[in-house]
């Protein structure tokens, strides 16, 4: 039924044409930006709602990779070679399909942001109407089934719940950070060896070629997993010895903190990450990769900018 489903999708989107499928591709790749979206609520203008979302987006994106390696569900167009794809859309859907890593994303953050600014009902249909949207553009796109994306909606709740209640235990006691803090750092090692050490299916096509390697499904995996564990000693140390601050910020704050954040992320991106892939394992690459992306936009850039602002009395 779902590949019927699927098929059905494909049909009205090869008579739509390129512009209709062009602006759904487009749509499902702005997972970047919901995410960028977020890290910028906590820059620049409200650190502990942005802290939320962050922690929503990092649960869900570690228990989407962890699903993922653990059910190792095919594509669609692998389980039936009718499903023809979208082209545009295959430089992101590759490994495994269950459950939909677009969709775990975007919905963590936006149940995030929905939960943090419950007063605002435009922003909250807004937010709906985006994350329906995505949620659906994974389907209409041949890249996920149905229960690929239902499920990854789950997840995002789940992510939201999870937050909420990590957060209202650090608010019980100062130290509980500290636990926060040395868990994620224990959970991480613990599914890092889960995720290297469980057997994966080798099956091949007519050709001889594996159908989904497992090096790559182990990349992308220590990849939010690392996401994930930046982000959260990022947030402990900002916690403990940063203390910036979102109150009463002018415009030449934010810019100044923005442009921070951007030169760290560019850096990490275009200098280390690359020296990293040439001098280490890809598994190895992608978890410093991931790590270092979130660690300097919550930690290393305020670290860097509150100086500036101090030292310019700003």
């Amino acid at each position: 039924m779902d590949i019927q489903y699927l098929l059905w999708l494909q049909g009205i989107r090869e008579s739509a044409g390129k512009g209709v499928e062009n602006f759904f591709a487009l749509l499902s790749d702005s997972i970047f930006f919901i995410i960028a979206a977020s890290i910028m609520i906590f820059l620049l203008l409200d650190k502990k709602k942005g802290a939320f979302v962050l922690f929503a987006y990092s649960i869900g994106s570690t228990l989407n990779a962890i699903v993922k390696v653990t059910a190792c569900v095919y594509r669609p167009w692998i389980r039936d070679p009718r499903i023809v794809p979208a082209g545009k859309a295959l430089g992101l859907a590759t490994g495994y399909s269950f459950p939909s890593g677009h969709t775990s994303a975007v919905s963590s953050c936006v149940f995030g942001m929905a939960n943090q600014f419950k007063g605002n009902r435009v922003l909250a249909a807004l937010l709906s109407a985006y994350l329906l949207l995505v949620a659906f553009s994974r389907n209409f796109l041949g890249c996920h089934t149905p229960q690929d994306v239902l499920v990854a909606l789950l997840e995002g709740l789940a992510a939201m719940f999870a937050a909420k209640f990590l957060l209202a235990f650090v608010q019980k006691n100062k130290d509980n950070d500290t636990i926060v803090f040395a868990a994620a750092a224990l959970l991480a090692a613990f599914f890092a060896a889960f995720i290297l050490l469980k057997p994966y299916p080798i099956d091949k096509d007519s050709a001889g070629n594996i159908l989904v390697s497992p090096q790559k499904m182990q990349n992308d995996a220590f990849f939010d997993l690392a996401f994930a564990l930046g982000f959260v000693h990022a947030w402990f140390l900002e916690r403990r010895f940063v203390k910036f601050s979102t109150d009463n910020l002018n415009a030449k704050k934010r810019v100044l903190r923005l442009a921070v954040c951007l030169a760290l992320v560019f850096f990490v991106m275009f200098a280390l990450y690359p020296a990293a892939k040439n001098a280490f394992d890809k598994r190895l690459a992608k978890f410093i990769g991931g790590y270092l992306r979130s660690f300097v936009c919550v930690y290393l850039a305020p670290l860097i900018f509150t100086k500036i602002e101090k030292a310019l009395k700003w």
